[in-house]
């Protein structure tokens, strides 16, 4: 683990460690799964995690945020980053961040866009499941949600198509896309046993 200020980079291994030991003082029953879309992959250049995660909190903070919005930002080397201390609920899906962990992706994961590595998305899935296990929180698209089903003005949650004004957060080819349906197919099976 390396630290600068209260941003902690993790390995995989390290973060499972962590968490183990981390003492809750809130409820969490929600995780949402998020992509920076601006800083992309060409903006990571395999040192400078702690550089994103502070240009991304100074960012925040000029839209109006006390702090960085996410708890967590994970990487295309698989590592990843504490940004926002767990105890502390994200500003991450308005209206929707009572109870919930924010899960930041740095990416652009739209079609046509990033192109995963094997290193990120071994290290989404595994620090998904380790915060489900973590938290006794049982898999559903109740729980585990995407940005993108949300409306950004409202915060009203709207899974239909075309419906609201939305991101496409974590993006349309997000572990196969960012509909309910890509959802269902895709990325829930992952946890399902």
């Amino acid at each position: 683990m390396r630290q600068v200020g209260k941003f902690k980079l993790f390995e995989i291994s390290e973060f499972a460690e962590w968490l183990n030991l981390f003492n809750a003082q809130r409820t969490i029953k929600i995780i949402q799964q998020h992509h920076t879309f601006i800083p992309a992959y060409k903006d990571f250049d395999g040192n400078n995690h702690f550089k994103l995660c502070e240009s991304m909190e100074r960012a925040h903070v000029e839209r109006g945020f006390d702090q960085i919005g996410q708890n967590f930002t994970t990487f295309p080397d698989g590592k990843i980053m504490l940004c926002r201390d767990l105890n502390i609920q994200p500003a991450g899906i308005k209206f929707h961040n009572f109870e919930a962990i924010c899960l930041e992706h740095i990416g652009n994961f739209d079609r046509g866009a990033d192109s995963m590595t094997q290193n990120h998305k071994a290290t989404i899935v595994e620090s998904t499941r380790l915060l489900l296990n973590r938290f006794n929180i049982s898999p559903s698209k109740h729980n585990l949600v995407y940005h993108h089903w949300f409306d950004l003005n409202t915060g009203e949650r709207l899974e239909t198509e075309g419906v609201g004004i939305k991101k496409s957060c974590p993006g349309t080819n997000f572990f196969g896309g960012n509909t309910v349906s890509d959802y269902n197919s895709q990325f829930l099976q992952l946890f399902i046993s």
